[in-house]
C-alpha cells in the first residue's frame, strides 16, 4: 500500500515531477531512474573519469575507477538522525543489487556530510509522545553557536541516559541488543565515527560504504575546484542566476536562497567553517568581516593548505564527482530542488552528472496501527490532514443535521438582513454601511459557532479522539511522515534490529514514487 506523493505535505513540484513524470520536469533533473538509464551512466562517468590514488582504503576502486557507485547522504546525525537516512543508506543497497543482473557492478555509498556546522540539527532526537513528538536531544541554545565541522566533534551529549529515557518509554519490553549497541557506537566517540557505526550496525550490509566529505587527504583534490570556483565566480553566478529564471519562469521556487555576494563555497579556516563572500570586487571570510582578500590571496591560500575547501549544497554534488565516478544519487524531495538548481555547473565544471533517483519513502506501520486505522475507515494518508481536521470532519459527518441547522440560521439571518437594506435606505441612506457590518459581523460569529461545533462534536467520541492522536502521533507528527521525523530508535526498542530492518530490507522498492506502508 502506497500513499501519493501528491498527498504528502512539503514536496515541491520538482520532486513531484521527477518521481511521477507530472509535471514533466527532464530539462531541470534529466531523465527518471530506471536500472537501464544508471547502468548507461555508469559507463559514461568512468570513461570520464580521472583516476586518482589517496582515497581511503575502502573506497579505493571508486577513486582509481574501477567501478562507479550509487551515491546517497545525510549529516552525521545523533543515533543515525530520522529513519530517512537508513531509508536512504538501503535504497543505494537495493539499486547496486538491482544493477548486477544487468551487468554493472556498482558500490552504494554513503556521503556523510562531516563538514555540516549545525550542531543543533544533528543533536535532535525527537521521540513519540502521547501528543506528538517530544524532543530529547540537548538545549539546543548553546549548540546554535558552532562554526567547526561536526563530523569530527566529540560526543558531549549524555547519550546513555537519553537511551535510558527513551527505554522509559518502552518498559520491559526494550530491546537490549540495540540498546547496548547503540551506547556503544557513541561512547567516546566523534559524532562521524557515531554515525558510521550505527548505521553499520543497524543494516548490517557489508557491501555498503562511507565517504568522509571532511577526509583532509582528499582536499588536494578539491583545490583545483575551489580555485575555479573563485576564479570564475561571475560564471559561476551566472550560470545559477540563469537557471534559476528558468526555472522561476516554470514556477519552480529556488530551494537554495544565496546572498547575492556569497561564492557557493567555504575555506575551513583555524577549525571554522567560514562562507566566502565577495565586497566591492574583494573576497571576505563571512564571519570575519574587515580583512578582505584579492581572489589570487584566496587562490593562493587554497593551493599551499593554509585553507581549506569546503562545500556548499550546490557544489557539493561536483565534489563527490570529482573525487568518484558517481553513476546514481538517491535524493529526498528538497535535495532533488536544489540538484535542479546546480545541475549547469556540471557542464561546467566537465563532469558527468549521475542519474537523480528519488528516494523511496517508508512508513512503518504496526498490525495495531492497521486495525485501528481500518476500524476509523481511514487510510494512512489521511492523517496528514492533521488530527483537528479529521476530528472536525468526523463531527460534521455525526452531527450533520445540526450543522445543517445552524447553517440556515445564519444564511436566513443574513437573507433577512440583507432584505432591509431598501427600508433602512429609505429612512436614511448612510444606514446601509452599519447594515453591511453587522451582516459580517453576524456572518463572522455564526461561523466561528460553526467551526466550534464541528470540533466539539468530533471530539465527543473520547475513545476515537485518542485513537486519532495516537495513530498521529506514531504515523504522521505534526501532520509529517513519521520517517522525517523520528529516528529509528522507537521501532528498535520495541522490535528490535531484525522486526525493524527485515520487514524494510524485503518491503521497500527502490523505484516506488509514494510513501510505502512497510509492515511490522
Amino acid at each position: 500500500m502506497t500513499v501519493a506523493l501528491e498527498r504528502l505535505p512539503g514536496i515541491p513540484r520538482l520532486a513531484l515531477g521527477h518521481a511521477t513524470g507530472e509535471p514533466d520536469v527532464t530539462r531541470f533533473l534529466g531523465e527518471r531512474a530506471t536500472a537501464p538509464a544508471i547502468a548507461a551512466r555508469a559507463a559514461a562517468v568512468l570513461e570520464a573519469f580521472s583516476p586518482r590514488g589517496g582515497a581511503d582504503p575502502a573506497l579505493a576502486e571508486l577513486a582509481a575507477g574501477r567501478r562507479a557507485g550509487v551515491f546517497t547522504g545525510q549529516q552525521a546525525g545523533l543515533l543515525t538522525g530520522p529513519l530517512l537516512t537508513t531509508v536512504k543508506a538501503l535504497a543505494a543497497v537495493k539499486i547496486a543489487e538491482a544493477l548486477t543482473p544487468l551487468g554493472t557492478d556498482l558500490s552504494p555509498v554513503f556521503w556523510c556530510a562531516t563538514e555540516d556546522h549545525d550542531l543543533v540539527e544533528v543533536t535532535r532526537v525527537p521521540l513519540p509522545g502521547p501528543d506528538g513528538a517530544q524532543e530529547e536531544g540537548p538545549d539546543p541554545e548553546p549548540l546554535s553557536r558552532n562554526r567547526r565541522p561536526v563530523g569530527a566533534l566529540p560526543i558531549e551529549v549524555d547519550v546513555a541516559a537519553l537511551l535510558e529515557r527513551a527505554r522509559s518509554g518502552t518498559g520491559a519490553l526494550a530491546d537490549e541488543e540495540s540498546l547496548a549497541a547503540l551506547r556503544a557506537a557513541h561512547e567516546g566517540a566523534s559524532y562521524r565515527e557515531a554515525f558510521v557505526a550505527s548505521l553499520s550496525w543497524l543494516l548490517d550490509e557489508p557491501s555498503l560504504l562511507f565517504a568522509d566529505a571532511a577526509r583532509p587527504e582528499e582536499k588536494p583534490i578539491l583545490v583545483p575546484l575551489a580555485v575555479r570556483l573563485v576564479r570564475e565566480r561571475a560564471e559561476v553566478r551566472r550560470l545559477l542566476a540563469g537557471r534559476a529564471a528558468q526555472l522561476a519562469a516554470a514556477g519552480h521556487a529556488p530551494q537554495v536562497v544565496s546572498e547575492s555576494e556569497s561564492l557557493p563555497l567555504f575555506a575551513l579556516v583555524d577549525g571554522e567553517r567560514l562562507l566566502l563572500r565577495e565586497r566591492d570586487g574583494r573576497l571576505e571570510l563571512k564571519g570575519r568581516d574587515g580583512e578582505r582578500f584579492d581572489a589570487e590571496d584566496v587562490v593562493a591560500r587554497f593551493e599551499s593548505g593554509e585553507w581549506l575547501p569546503s562545500f556548499s549544497a550546490l557544489t557539493r554534488p561536483l565534489a563527490a564527482s570529482t573525487l568518484y565516478p558517481v553513476a546514481a544519487t538517491v535524493l529526498g524531495p528538497a535535495e532533488l530542488a536544489y540538484w535542479a538548481q546546480m545541475l549547469p555547473l556540471f557542464e561546467w565544471a566537465g563532469i558527468v552528472p549521475p542519474v537523480l533517483v528519488a528516494r523511496p519513502m517508508a512508513a512503518l506501520v504496526t498490525a495495531s496501527e492497521r486495525r485501528s486505522l481500518e476500524k476509523l475507515g481511514l487510510g494512512l494518508g489521511d492523517l496528514f490532514a492533521g488530527t483537528d481536521a479529521l476530528l472536525a470532519a468526523r463531527g460534521a459527518a455525526r452531527e450533520g443535521a445540526l450543522l445543517a441547522d445552524l447553517a440556515g440560521v445564519r444564511d436566513a439571518a443574513l437573507a433577512a438582513l440583507a432584505d432591509l437594506a431598501p427600508r433602512l435606505a429609505a429612512v436614511e441612506p448612510g444606514l446601509g454601511k452599519p447594515l453591511e457590518t453587522t451582516r459580517e459581523n453576524l456572518r463572522f460569529s455564526l461561523d466561528k459557532l460553526l467551526e466550534r461545533t464541528r470540533a466539539a462534536a468530533g471530539r465527543a467520541n473520547e475513545t476515537e479522539a485518542r485513537q486519532l492522536r495516537r495513530l498521529a502521533s506514531a504515523l504522521a507528527p505534526g501532520g509529517r511522515p513519521a520517517e522525517r521525523v523520528y529516528g529509528p530508535l522507537p521501532w528498535l526498542l520495541r522490535y528490535g534490529r531484525a522486526g525493524l530492518v527485515g520487514p524494510l530490507r524485503e518491503q521497500l522498492r527502490w523505484d516506488v514514487a509514494g510513501l510505502q506502508e512497510i509492515v511490522l
